[in-house]
């Protein structure tokens, strides 16, 4: 005996022996495809596992600042991330790995996964880039009129401020950090909140200044691109 399956009307067996027969209309069942590393040149025995920093720069719609910010002359790309515009960095100079992460929370805990089985990195350092609307605290007047303005978790720059419960970060470099932390391994923590995403020179002076104190090189003039459609920054 069948299944009926025909829009607004249903035929219910007189025995539960029937309902058996339901069984070969259900969709087989798949497995999710893990995601990868997408690798732009063969990983094997290379400098960059070896490497001594990690420096992971997540955010909406950051690709193209995190690019035209962090890549210098010898950067070298080692993979794209399965993100978005999202890729890995190799700099031999720093003898550090740059991730640049669009945030896409629906993938975070993947690659989280793939960027901790990639190597152990003596340190890690992560920024976060979050609106500044995010930010909660009693005392909100002492920031409204800063642009952009710094908080830390476990930071060792003693000018910008312990990050204030209840407010929180979520993403990759949450759980890089989180998973070093509970292996007392050595991280850093750094979010930065923002009046304005697109990080125009203005925006992101904090940023740099903030990139130049980790001894993190950087290029500080990067302009956002322009939206013709919309006149808006990207």
């Amino acid at each position: 005996m069948g299944c009926p399956m025909g829009f607004g009307e249903l035929n219910i067996p007189s025995s539960r022996a029937f309902w058996d027969d339901c069984d070969e209309d259900e969709c087989p069942k798949t497995e999710a495809e893990k995601l990868q590393l997408k690798y732009e040149s063969c990983p094997d025995g290379a400098d960059w596992k070896n490497c001594k920093l990690m420096f992971v720069l997540e955010g909406p719609n950051i690709a193209d600042f995190g690019q035209g910010t962090l890549l210098m002359n010898d950067s070298i790309k080692i993979a794209t991330i399965p993100s978005k515009k999202s890729t890995l960095h190799f700099s031999p100079k720093k003898q550090m790995l740059i991730a640049i992460i669009d945030e896409d929370l629906n993938t975070s805990g993947e690659i989280c996964d793939l960027l901790l089985a990639l190597c152990k990195p003596q340190e890690v350092i992560t920024l976060t880039i979050k609106p500044k609307v995010d930010y909660k605290s009693e005392n909100i007047a002492a920031v409204r009129e800063e642009i952009t303005f710094l908080r830390s978790i476990e930071g060792e720059l003693k000018d910008i401020a312990p990050l204030e419960a209840p407010n929180f970060i979520a993403g990759v470099a949450a759980g890089v950090c989180s998973w070093r932390s509970n292996e007392n391994l050595k991280n850093q923590t750094y979010i930065a909140y923002t009046d304005n995403i697109a990080l125009d020179p203005l925006a992101a002076k904090p940023i740099w200044k903030l990139l130049n104190d980790l001894n993190i090189e950087c290029c500080s003039s990067y302009k956002p691109k322009k939206r013709d459609d919309s006149h808006l920054y990207m």
